[in-house]
């Protein structure tokens, strides 16, 4: 079966093995088990000496392997509820024109330029 993993990958992880040989309390931070073999091997041999060539330097901007904590199953948190739009109270049946209909003179149609007497419509 083909690995779906690329030939540059399986690199970096062997080499991250070789450069952690130096550390000893370094932890595999591979969670692919292929990936964590290499990372082994690679780990192994370079403490045993059996690889003479170098450890290839870090690429530009490259960084070292971490091990990431992932979440566990079911430790997301339901997404935050919005608050409720507010409430307009004491607006009735007049908007903002004023009381509605049938209310008493000083209310709505007693602007400017309109008679202060009180017409029922």
């Amino acid at each position: 079966m083909p690995s779906n993993i690329s030939k540059a990958r399986l690199r970096k992880a062997f080499n991250e093995g070789r450069r952690s040989a130096t550390v000893e309390s370094a932890q595999n931070p591979y969670d692919n088990p292929k990936l964590q073999k290499l990372w082994e091997d690679g780990r192994a041999k370079q403490k045993a000496g059996e690889l003479k060539d170098p450890i290839p330097p870090l690429e530009p901007g490259e960084t070292r392997a971490q091990k990431i904590q992932h979440n566990p199953p079911g430790s997301a948190q339901p997404p935050a509820r919005r608050p409720a739009p507010p409430r307009r109270f004491g607006q009735g049946f007049g908007g903002r024109d004023g009381p509605g209909r049938g209310d008493p003179p000083g209310g709505r149609n007693n602007g400017p330029g309109n008679s202060s007497r009180w017409r029922p419509r």
